[in-house]
């Protein structure tokens, strides 16, 4: 595509500067391009080192300003009712982001959470009025250019800060609205080198509706996306935000015409991040990055130790297995009433941290995690794509199990498919993945009852077990075996 020849090379920007030259502002010859899979910036390797950071737009009769999110400030305080002395604080918070390591931020809130409501003709943007007011700012003609301009100051901000932006953005299938306002933001920022990358969707695995879209519709709806954006924003990257290897079914990593891909695991089992990182080196040919992970730790049923491991194993990891960035979720510890939740900050809510002469003091101190961002140099020497002794079992269950083996329509086996079941409810599931061979053994503390199954490039066959089909045998698991199963593989236009 010719935008994408257009952003790695000092052509493109020199061109850029002469289709565009009539947008805000003026173009700036630092942005971060991608070359041979990688991230450059001014000619050199860039690995973007980024924390996740929840923002929300506060407004008042005359203007609006991008604020911290209101979780991560006390509650019986409220700072944000002034533009200037808000400023201030969202200042402190970036300065502070950069010295810890990081030289990326992941904003989400801002601009992702839209919403159509009433007889509103224009998208309502949750936003805080006042000393705090829970409200909705109307992104219509008269309100949208105070938006844009506040989202451009918290560009310009993060940029003297030296910490590129990934905008979470909000786009959903069969909601034009959502896509027109959203690409009338990316030209106003489009000549701006402090957005790295857009991030069309988060999460569609639990966020699209309905579940398992074909994959052709999600090929051809995610190109219509990357087509509108690089006529609108042809030097400023795209991404979309993946749960992880379960999403193969629908939001197929391999088939999303984006500029890489951000992948979200989570450690809800042992080793289940490792293992998650390393089936995306074996299986994914996009650029990817992780674009959300965290251990939830607060030093008590959690130690901040485990946090910090944890942190420095899946860093390591994700280098290892051709990695080529990574995200930390979140900035601050929050209190939204789940322990997985609340404590996978950066920084803890109790106490005050000091920034620099003239800011505010931040809210919270610094976790020992850090010192894995602190230390981290993406340029030492990488270690093997490590894959861990339960990749196949993570959840090392043996109470019941679905095998079977997954082949092609020439009945050449296939490897890293994936194997999800679900109970008779369809609220507790575990997945797997093939082997070389394209056999495959799901295990579960439950007998199964639903199942799907794919791969990367490959259709979907899904179905219902026969509760009493199932077998025991020479180790005792109860088994339902489901086959040979025939995959279609997917020839796609790239």
């Amino acid at each position: 595509m010719l935008a994408k020849s257009l952003q790695s090379t000092a052509l493109g920007l020199f061109l850029a500067g002469l289709l565009f030259g009539g947008c805000t502002g003026k173009v700036d010859n630092a942005f971060v391009t991608m070359e041979n899979g990688r991230f450059y910036l001014e000619g050199k390797p860039f690995f973007p080192l980024a924390v996740n950071y929840v923002a929300h737009l506060q407004f008042n009769d005359t203007a609006c300003w991008v604020a911290p999110s209101r979780n991560y400030e006390r509650k019986d305080i409220f700072r944000y009712d002034r533009k200037d002395s808000t400023t201030l604080l969202l200042k402190a918070d970036l300065q502070l982001i950069r010295k810890l390591g990081f030289n990326t931020v992941r904003i989400t809130g801002l601009a992702s959470d839209m919403k159509l409501a009433g007889d509103s003709l224009a998208p309502l943007l949750p936003a805080q009025f006042g000393r705090g007011v829970d409200s909705l700012f109307v992104l219509n003609e008269a309100n949208a250019p105070r938006y844009f301009k506040a989202m451009e100051d918290l560009a310009d901000l993060a940029a003297a800060t030296g910490l590129k932006l990934i905008l979470l953005v909000k786009l959903f299938p069969g909601e034009p609205v959502y896509e027109k306002q959203t690409l009338k933001l990316v030209d106003r920022l489009r000549n701006h080198a402090g957005i790295m990358a857009y991030d069309f969707f988060n999460e569609p695995l639990y966020f699209d509706l309905p579940h398992h879209r074909p994959k052709r519709d999600v090929h051809a709806l995610v190109d219509s996306w990357q087509l509108k954006f690089k006529k609108h924003a042809p030097l400023q990257l795209t991404t979309i935000g993946l749960v992880g290897v379960p999403e193969v079914f629908a939001w197929d990593p391999n088939i999303l015409d984006v500029d890489f891909i951000s992948f979200h695991p989570y450690e809800y089992e042992p080793n289940q991040v490792m293992s998650e990182i390393y089936w995306y080196c074996k299986h994914v040919d996009k650029p990817w990055i992780i674009g959300e992970t965290s251990l939830p730790a607060d030093n008590d049923s959690v130690p901040y130790a485990e946090q910090l491991a944890f942190a420095r194993r899946t860093l390591e990891q994700t280098v290892a297995c051709g990695g080529i960035g990574y995200s930390w979720w979140q900035y601050k510890d929050v209190k939204w009433g789940r322990f997985h939740a609340d404590y996978m900050g950066v920084l803890k809510q109790e106490g005050t941290t000091e920034v620099a002469p003239g800011l505010p003091n931040v809210d919270g101190t610094v976790k020992p995690v850090v010192q894995a961002f602190k230390e981290f140099k993406p340029d030492a020497p990488a270690g093997a794509c490590e894959k861990p002794a339960n990749y196949y079992n993570y959840s090392s269950l043996h109470s019941a199990k679905l095998t079977g083996k997954l082949l092609d329509a020439n009945r050449k086996p296939i490897e890293g498919g994936v194997i999800l079941g679900w109970n008779e409810y369809w609220t507790r599931s575990y997945y797997t993945k093939s082997r070389a061979d394209g056999s495959f053994e799901l295990y579960g503390d439950f007998r199964f009852h639903h199942w799907m199954v794919s791969a990367t490039r490959y259709s979907m066959e899904r179905g219902d077990c026969q509760p009493g089909a199932f077998y025991t045998g020479a180790d005792s698991v109860p088994a339902y075996y489901l086959g040979e199963l025939t995959l279609d593989h997917m020839h796609l236009k790239e």
